[in-house]
């Protein structure tokens, strides 16, 4: 892999980080700085909670950010869940068996005086995930030079308080239900087609507001005397990714917000309408692929078939560059940090090798549409990965 990242840039003198063996993340590619990360709760005072009945509540965000750090040999790496007693009480339980996880980043580290200005990307995670389930990504793209923003999207993450002492509790229906005749009378195809249309009526404006708060902070920050970030972000370089929902919702922030300049989908069906108008914004897609399982239904086969139609309706009606890159042998798990923690299945991709292949596109891809480089090794095609396929569309 170092090879196939040879053309990112070198920071003279960066220790890069390394990890003992046992480690879930040794063996990950970094990148020539090591990094911070941070957690931070931002409220939009402008923007009522659409999710709870509480009169004149207004929406939470809890973000973590990753960023290129000054850091001391002796500095501990900071946990891979920095504050798990935040989240829901089944969630904590499910944490316990990480709480002696640790990341590659630490926890509040000075920004780093070089790169200069950093292009800013954000992360999504998945429908009932949280953030730092992308942390792979984050942290890679981090010691690359860029600004990594993580965004709790409130109400799809289990989280049900802040670290102000605050509580949430969802009180409206953010996920339609379906009774148990409707269960009975519709296919799965039906169902698919009524939760696609209930987010990308009810949550998806909502999570896009998110994303266009937090580029509004970033850009209250990049203005602030004494603030971290201040004159250290290039607010006209901002991209976004996201695991599965969080990778559908990416792409739609390319066409309602005109600050996202490019966009890159991990594994996500697209629960979003960007796929009926198109975007006219660079993308990428990293799945799966059509995978069918010896198990699996008519009706199952039949979802996989509607959701493969939706991405290839997006690209056809796309005005930009579009790259789509499969992973035959990769499952929805390899696209995110879960992967790395649990028992291995030989008969799929190693997680290690399906999140080095996943970084080298990504970078490459940023590298191009917002730092305006040549394109790289892989999205020219001059190398590739025998567990990868990639389709190129150059508008």
């Amino acid at each position: 892999m170092a090879a196939l990242l040879a053309t990112a840039p070198v920071c003279s003198g960066a220790e890069q980080v390394k990890l003992p063996a046992d480690d879930p993340f040794a063996g990950l590619a970094h990148g020539p700085y090591r990094t911070g990360t941070e957690e931070q709760l931002w409220i939009d005072e402008q923007r009522l909670e659409t999710t709870t009945q509480v009169a004149d509540d207004r929406r939470p965000l809890l973000v973590q950010i990753w960023y290129p750090a000054k850091v001391s040999k002796e500095a501990q790496r900071a946990p891979y869940i920095l504050n798990p007693q935040l989240y829901s009480t089944e969630l904590q339980k499910g944490f316990a068996r990480y709480k002696d996880v640790r990341a590659a980043s630490v926890r509040a580290a000075p920004l780093a005086s070089e790169p200069g200005r950093l292009p800013i990307l954000l992360y999504n995670p998945g429908g009932g995930a949280q953030v730092f389930t992308g942390v792979v990504q984050a942290e890679f793209l981090a010691s690359h030079g860029y600004l990594v923003v993580g965004i709790g999207h409130t109400g799809l993450n289990g989280i049900e308080r802040f670290p102000d002492g605050s509580t949430y509790l969802p009180d409206v229906e953010i996920q339609p239900r379906f009774s148990e005749e409707e269960k009975q009378a519709l296919s799965e195809e039906e169902r698919f087609q009524r939760t696609v249309k209930h987010y990308a009526e009810r949550m998806m404006p909502t999570h896009v507001e998110d994303i266009r708060f937090v580029l509004n902070r970033l850009a209250r920050a990049n203005a602030t005397p004494g603030d971290r970030f201040h004159n250290r972000l290039d607010l006209e370089r901002v991209g976004a990714l996201g695991w599965s929902l969080g990778g559908a919702l990416a792409l739609q922030a390319t066409r309602d917000e005109p600050r996202v300049k490019a966009a890159v989908n991990l594994d996500g069906w697209l629960f979003t309408d960007v796929a009926d108008s198109g975007t006219q914004r660079p993308i990428m897609q990293l799945r799966t692929g059509p995978v069918v399982e010896a198990d699996e239904g008519a009706d199952v086969r039949e979802v996989e078939a509607s959701a493969e139609s939706r991405f290839w309706k997006l690209y056809a009606r796309s005005g930009a560059d579009w790259f789509d890159v499969m992973l035959p042998r990769a499952r929805h798990g390899h696209f995110s940090a879960s992967s790395l923690l649990l028992p291995h299945d030989p008969r799929r991709l190693h997680p290690t090798l399906a999140h080095d292949i996943v970084n080298g596109y990504v970078l490459e891809f940023f590298d191009t549409y917002l730092r305006g480089r040549e394109p790289g090794v892989l999205l020219s095609g001059q190398r590739s990965f025998p567990e990868a396929g990639l389709i190129r569309n150059k508008k």
